[in-house]
């Protein structure tokens, strides 16, 4: 049985869950009460026509990409966002902060892949810092959260490296946009926490690449 007093022992020292029952259940906890603030809409089919464009190919760090179109009215449609970074390796330590992630709807998810590394430790700060930690198979290290409550948050991923000068990471971001009654949809991504270079979207069966400069 769960004993609520060796939670309170982990938040009263130093206010970071680490144990992964208490991730679980504070983070289901969260979950269930913002999924209650949710309204489930049907996902648009696969060959369902989606039109859509950006603001902008290139914008400076920090700036909001508008992301507009046209499909079937009332329909949720996944947009994925991929990028890569390479993270310089001090002491066969690697680390990188996001700063104000936003996350604005769910469904979502947020998938993380370290290379050459020997493991991964991800901690987000939202009611509360929340840690996790994985292990590496091969070098590689994974780490997948899905449908977090819409919010601000503060992410840091670290941890110890094989005998390597960098660290690649690969990001993989999905959230999703409504259309509304007659089909459009308009929807602002910050841009805060992308790098300096490429970032690719999807959105239906179209790939669209833009660029963020400094």
């Amino acid at each position: 049985m769960y004993d609520p007093s060796y939670l309170w022992g982990s938040i009263k020292h130093g206010g970071i869950i680490t144990s992964k029952e208490d991730y679980n259940l504070f983070l289901t906890i969260i979950k269930k009460i913002n999924s209650l603030f949710y309204r489930q809409v049907p996902e648009i089919s696969h060959g369902d026509i989606i039109e859509w464009d950006v603001s902008s190919i290139q914008l400076k760090q920090g700036e909001e990409l508008m992301i507009s179109g046209k499909t079937k009215p009332d329909k949720s449609i996944k947009l994925d966002v991929n990028f890569e970074m390479s993270i310089p390796v001090n002491d066969n330590r690697y680390e990188h902060r996001f700063d104000d992630v936003a996350i604005n709807s769910i469904p979502n998810e947020f998938h993380v892949e370290a290379y050459d590394v020997k493991n991964m430790t991800f901690t987000v700060r939202m009611l509360m810092p929340f840690k996790q930690y994985r292990e590496a198979e091969n070098g590689r290290a994974i780490y997948i959260d899905k449908d977090v409550p819409s919010g601000n948050y503060d992410i840091i991923i670290n941890g110890d490296t094989e005998s390597v000068e960098n660290v690649l990471l690969k990001i993989k971001a999905s959230q999703t946009i409504v259309s509304d009654s007659e089909g459009n949809f308009v929807y602002g991504y910050p841009t805060k926490a992308f790098p300096v270079g490429p970032i690719n979207l999807f959105l239906g069966q179209e790939e669209k690449e833009i660029k963020i400069i400094p």
